[in-house]
């Protein structure tokens, strides 16, 4: 049997009192998208990872607020699958740079953005570029969870892949919202992702002709937590490493000594 996932306050369930006697001095805005998953996955299925990798990491951190999500993403690529719903690029950029300058506004300087969507991180890591050069915000990002947690899990009972609408989204769904998985609708499909050194971008059904690929009938529960828990090792140490320097990127190299001008490739002699 799984354990329940890791909840952190979220925003959306306090009180003006209880977020004052929070101590909070870091935000995290989860940000999923809306799109097709199949007959098997509800619409929400990356707002759902987004939410349930937040909690984890704001838990990690300890003294973080989880933020109400952002639940649209960049997904003008899905737009050829019925009720599939996108922000343009320079929208969810500027999404994010209103609700961290609301942040700024009430003296909270360091966010963390988890994106659980392959469309998201460009335009999180644009706002985060904006925020630092306007404000000097910290602002860290968050993505790629399926390519993490595939490397993370390689050789273990859960050796996923990563996939749109299959087996680790179907396990991060059973594991987080049960009630929204439908694996009993699963039917199992090759992997198509597109993968060559240089790819043509267009619609995605150009790689999915089905809107999903994947193994969702093998998808668990169990691997929702193993996936969740192998993130959170990965990226727990990270982040309290982060938060403990200032929320400087970069802090995990104040350890490195710097190389003797001798054996600098930049120094003359050592040309």
């Amino acid at each position: 049997m799984t354990a329940t996932p890791k909840r952190a306050p979220a925003l959306g369930d306090l009180t003006a009192i209880e977020l004052k006697d929070g101590g909070y001095d870091t935000a995290v805005l989860p940000v999923g998208a809306t799109e097709f998953h199949g007959a098997h996955l509800p619409f929400s299925t990356d707002t759902i990872a987004a939410e349930t990798l937040a909690h984890r990491f704001a838990w990690e951190i300890g003294t973080a607020v989880v933020l109400p999500p952002v639940s649209y993403g960049m997904s003008l690529h899905m737009l050829n699958w019925p009720w599939s719903l996108s922000l343009r690029p320079e929208t969810l950029t500027n999404v994010i740079i209103d609700i961290a300058e609301s942040l700024l506004k009430h003296g909270l300087e360091r966010l963390l953005v988890v994106t659980a969507h392959d469309g998201n991180p460009p335009c999180a890591e644009n706002a985060a570029r904006e925020l630092n050069d306007r404000h000097g915000m910290a602002v860290a990002i968050f993505g790629g969870w399926q390519g993490m947690a595939q490397r993370l899990l390689a050789g273990t009972e859960f050796d996923i892949d990563e996939d749109h609408g299959g087996r680790s989204e179907m396990s991060m769904t059973l594991y987080a919202a049960p009630g929204l998985a439908r694996q009993d609708r699963a039917v199992d499909l090759p992997i198509q992702n597109a993968t060559e050194p240089v790819n043509v971008r267009g619609p995605f059904s150009n790689v999915v002709p089905h809107g999903y690929s994947g193994a969702p009938s093998q998808g668990s529960a169990a691997e929702g937590e193993a996936i969740v828990d192998a993130l959170a090792a990965e990226v727990g140490p990270f982040l309290r490493n982060l938060a403990a320097n200032g929320w400087m990127n970069g802090s995990w190299m104040s350890d490195i000594e710097p190389p003797a001008p001798e054996n600098d490739p930049r120094h003359s002699s050592a040309r």
